[in-house]
Order: structure tokens, then C-alpha cells, then sequence
């Protein structure tokens, strides 16, 4: 994920702060699951909202849902 300037660079920074190169890529790749997985959620709840004619809005609490998840 990041490039060896970045990482030649950022390895310090992040050590000093108690982090290590390998635990910031270990979040970013959760962070670029977690954003696909919820793009999929956003898109199926956008198809069963077309299905039964309401807004996706209206269906969020039907799921447990926040409008700012």
C-alpha cells in the first residue's frame, strides 16, 4: 500500500508514536473492506427501496440504522 518513500519516511514518525508500518497497512486494508462492505449494504438497501417505492431514508429504521452511518 504505501510506496518506500512514503514508507522510508513515515517509519520513523510512526514509531515514535508507538505504531509500526505494518499496523497502519493492517488498517487501511480494514478500512478498504469495511468501505466495500458498506457500499454493498448501501446498494442492496437502495434496490429494496425501489422495490417497495420509499426512500432509502425511510428504510433505515426498519434495519437499526442511523442516517449517519
Amino acid at each position: 500500500y504505501i510506496q518506500s518513500a512514503s514508507a522510508i519516511y513515515y517509519t520513523p514518525i510512526l514509531n515514535k508514536q508507538g505504531y509500526s508500518l505494518e499496523e497502519l497497512e493492517k488498517h487501511i486494508s480494514l478500512l478498504h473492506e469495511y468501505n466495500d462492505v458498506k457500499d454493498t449494504g448501501q446498494m442492496l438497501l437502495g434496490r429494496l427501496a425501489v422495490i417497495r417505492g420509499v426512500t432509502t431514508k425511510e428504510l433505515y429504521p426498519e434495519f437499526d440504522l442511523e442516517l449517519a452511518d
